[in-house]
């Protein structure tokens, strides 16, 4: 039913526990399995130059971060699902938009919800709901196990 599978990583338990539940799917479905992780951009202030140098280095840190966190988790599901093809990567942009141009050529997207509440959400926006609400892809939206227990 899936061929690629699109699970978006920021390191939260959330976000890891989407891809838990991605990584099962994409190996029910031998589908691909492909892992996004954006670096959300800093706001811009003028400071003379400095600001510059620190929104660099800060894009620098993200990037090993996402990384090593995206290694870890690959290594993980690699020994649990035998065969499972993975790929990673780790873009810079607002993760709503890089998570929809990835999704362009998958089947599925899954994401984690960290289920902030509606007042929070409505005030700084939530990622899963942006996702949910623009994306023609199916959607399984993965919820936090403390906001929705069963």
């Amino acid at each position: 039913m899936f061929n690629k599978i699109l699970v978006a990583v920021d390191g939260s338990e959330s976000s890891i526990n989407a891809l838990d539940y991605a990584a099962y799917l994409a190996d029910q479905n031998k589908a691909i399995l492909h892992i996004i992780s954006a670096i959300e951009p800093l706001p811009t202030l003028y400071s003379g130059g400095a600001t510059q140098s620190y929104i660099g280095q800060h894009s620098n840190a993200m990037h090993k971060n996402y990384t090593e966190v995206q290694k870890t988790h690959i290594e993980r599901l690699s020994a649990k699902y035998p065969g499972l093809k993975i790929f990673s990567k780790v873009e810079e942009g607002r993760s709503v938009t890089v998570i929809r141009e990835a999704a362009k050529e998958s089947d599925l997207i899954v994401i984690g919800h960290r289920g902030q509440g509606a007042i929070f959400s409505w005030i700084l926006g939530s990622v899963a709901k942006q996702i949910v609400d623009s994306c023609t892809v199916p959607v399984l939206v993965v919820k936090d196990k403390d906001y929705c227990p069963v």
